[in-house]
């Protein structure tokens, strides 16, 4: 703790301390400073001073407590005097401090969670009766330890983004700003001092209006010589006559010394103010007018002296009113803030081209290596075979063979061009494609997406039905939703793309919103990323929503693969479970138009019943409200459990025999696995089928499930089920869906 104390015998009123000494008595039966000083009042002159000089303010009494606070920093009123070590060590500082300073000086001192205070004392006559404390900052010329702060962060469990943040926020002041604005403060305690004496003493003449308008003259003269200490501008203006009085600062910062602006009245701010700025300003003046706005706070243009443009912070407040109620004076301060607004621009055209490079990282990334590893080799397979056209005559069969080789280089070098323009606008051309095809010509592009240190894992569906779409926009879903997953996972992780034939009856879609009846082909890419919670569930879709930090995504990727499967007449459907991974499944019309339509299975065969007794576990309501209605509608006795405790309750209850376990996997009491294992130590012969809106290749990376148990997955009709339970109570060993 360093002194830093000035002598007070040239800073109070000798007269009124020594009269106040042949008082002390009447004085001793005052217990508390409220009793002693208009609260009030001075927390009215301690506010406007915070907001004209940017210091945080406070009045202590010989107690510690707080009698007065004005504009606290975040670190100490969100932090430091919330956790009980820190605000011992507040506590701590502030009565050290009552112990070791004496009237008419100042200490400046650091306290234990690192900041810098100063504080000078209140006195009435000889008794010592609390203290004013400013400051909460780092001075200039320090060398700030920021490593200290974070482990303070972490030593007391605070939330270090909010921390830093509110360290970042910490004032500077020079040496010099502290001399000025301390030298008030004395001045000021000693001027309380006498006024408080007065109060108790000649109550009469302390509301004398001579007195009053002594007082404001001589705060408003002390408050001009801090702010010029200060490098802060000040002007008086009288609303009615338009009189306009500056300082020479106010001149200094737009480039003019006094002399050169005088006289001055309010045409002459007027005419450095930016014409564009003037709307603005004249209607918040208007609002402190009107008494709707009790400072006038404003950042506008100025004009100055060498023709530049500089950002000023206009301040101001309405000092006295006329008798009719009309603004009469107004005082305020003037800052030039040119390099911070500089430095704000400046940021923030960066952000602006940081956010369009990554809006078209995914773009770039995916042209480019598109462009690199197949244009080339396009151009030597497009050239040879044009040469062997030339040469071959066309009836010659090779020649027919040569022609496919064109026709396919053709239509490659065609989706290249198309990967390369993603980023326009462009008329689709959608033919009859196999997903398969399309996905496994992708594999390497996406494969450089995602980056090395995530698997990508490809099941391709077998005798996929075709469908009708244009390439390019499938690449674009894929490329979209793998960046998606991909940024989804911390560290190492698992991509899975799966295709495959999926029908939905009229029973089915009545049960689900969304879908649609008919045969459709599935594309599902998922991971073992962070997953989405339910709320942004519901917003996923909708255009510029995103869940990433600003400027790292854009919003559009998964609105535009949303446009995209809604212009081809499909829909998407989206799985996902917070901490475990997420499903977007795109399902696609089958072209019948091109293709003879299979046959469906089981279409046409009996449906597959049963009257066994299931335990279904499931902690969604709907889904569990469904699935019984379903394996009911089967022939099946049913036990419904909302949860694992409750099935194990369930099963420890029923007295005859429960011949399936049918069960979600991820669950918050424990995964599916956890309970089938608990149920088989007591029943070994209980068969188990597991579901998971995720697909069987992405709960076996988890580890919660083995590849090659029994498992179907999300959304299942009833004849999937129907099929997937007799395959497990007959003992027809299948792969999983």
């Amino acid at each position: 703790m360093k002194d830093s104390s000035v002598s007070g015998h040239d800073l109070s009123s000798g007269e009124m301390m020594t009269s106040a000494e042949t008082h002390i008595d009447a004085l001793e039966e005052t217990d508390r400073l409220g009793s002693i000083i208009n609260i009030e009042a001075l927390q009215s002159i301690m506010d406007d001073f915070y907001q004209l000089t940017g210091m945080v303010t406070a009045i202590l009494d010989m107690n510690g407590k707080v009698i007065e606070a004005t504009g606290w920093q975040d670190i100490c009123t969100k932090f430091h005097r919330i956790h009980p070590k820190t605000a011992q060590n507040c506590t701590e500082s502030d009565l050290y401090l009552a112990k070791h300073i004496k009237p008419g000086e100042y200490i400046d001192y650091q306290c234990k969670n690192g900041l810098w205070d100063v504080v000078t004392p209140l006195y009435i006559g000889k008794r010592h009766v609390g203290n004013i404390y400013t400051g909460q900052f780092f001075y200039d010329d320090d060398v700030v330890d920021e490593k200290r702060f974070i482990q303070q962060a972490e030593r007391y469990g605070f939330d270090k983004d909010a921390y830093m943040d509110a360290f970042h926020r910490i004032p500077r002041y020079s040496r010099d700003e502290i001399v000025h604005l301390m030298q008030f403060l004395v001045k000021f305690a000693s001027y309380i001092s006498a006024v408080s004496y007065a109060k108790k003493t000649l109550e009469q003449e302390i509301h004398d209006r001579k007195q009053a308008e002594a007082a404001l003259e001589d705060q408003k003269r002390r408050l001009d010589y801090i702010l010029q200490g200060t490098n802060v501008g000040t002007w008086e203006w009288n609303v009615q006559t338009g009189e306009t009085i500056f300082n020479a600062r106010w001149a200094a910062i737009i480039g003019y010394s006094l002399e050169e602006i005088s006289p001055t009245s309010i045409d002459t701010w007027l005419q450095f103010c930016h014409p564009d700025d003037l709307t603005e300003s004249t209607r918040l003046l208007q609002l402190c007018f009107d008494r709707a706005s009790e400072y006038y706070h404003y950042e506008c243009r100025m004009r100055h002296k060498d023709g530049s443009w500089i950002w000023v912070l206009d301040r101001g407040k309405v000092a006295t009113w006329t008798k009719e109620g009309k603004p009469e004076w107004m005082f305020g301060t003037h800052q030039d803030i040119t390099k911070r607004k500089r430095a704000e621009e400046e940021r923030e055209n960066l952000q602006a081209q940081l956010t369009q490079a990554q809006k078209m990282e995914s773009v770039g990334r995916l042209a480019g290596g598109v462009a690199h590893d197949f244009n080339n080799m396009l151009s030597v397979i497009l050239g040879n075979t044009e040469m062997m056209l030339d040469d071959f005559d066309a009836s010659n069969p090779v020649h027919k063979q040569f022609n496919e080789i064109h026709k396919a280089a053709t239509r490659s070098a065609d989706l290249t061009r198309q990967l390369l323009a993603f980023a326009r606008k462009q008329t689709i051309a959608p033919k009859v494609i196999d997903l398969n095809e399309i996905v496994e010509g992708m594999s390497k592009m996406i494969m450089r997406l995602i980056g090395e240190n995530i698997l990508l894992s490809w099941t391709p569906g077998a005798g996929l039905w075709p469908v009708k779409v244009d390439p390019s926009q499938v690449d674009q879903v894929l490329a979209n939703l793998c960046v998606n997953a991909r940024d989804a996972i911390n560290g190492t992780g698992k991509i899975t793309i799966e295709t495959n034939n999926v029908v939905f009856d009229e029973e089915y879609c009545r049960d689900h919103k969304g879908f649609m009846p008919g045969d459709f082909v599935m594309i599902a890419v998922s991971d073992n990323g962070i997953g989405i919670d339910k709320e942004t569930l519901d917003n996923i879709f909708e255009p510029f929503f995103t869940t990433k930090d600003f400027g790292v995504g854009t919003g559009l990727g998964l609105s535009t693969v949303y446009g995209i499967v809604k212009q081809n007449s499909g829909f998407i459907n989206v799985y996902s479970e917070v901490n475990q991974g997420t499903t977007f499944r795109i399902y696609l019309p089958r072209d019948v138009q091109n293709k003879v339509r299979a046959q469906r299975k089981e279409k046409n065969g009996a449906t597959l019943t049963g009257s066994e007794t299931i335990l279904l576990v499931e902690d969604e309501t709907a889904m569990l409200k469904m699935t019984t209605i379903m394996l009911e509608r089967l022939g099946y006795t049913v036990l419904g459990a909302s949860g694992p405790i409750e099935a194990f309750r369930i099963s420890q209850s029923f007295s005859e025999r429960i011949d399936m376990l049918l069960t979600d996997v991820v669950m918050p009491e424990m995964s599916g696995r956890e309970l089938a294992e608990t149920l088989l130590q007591t029943d070994p012969d209980i068969k188990c089928l597991y579901m998971s809106g995720y697909t069987a290749n992405v709960i076996a990376s988890h580890g919660i499930l083995d590849e090659g148990v029994q498992f179907i997955h999300k959304p299942f009709t009833k004849q999937d089920l129907a099929t997937k339970i007799r395959e497990v109570l007959d003992h027809v060993q299948s792969t999983t869906q």
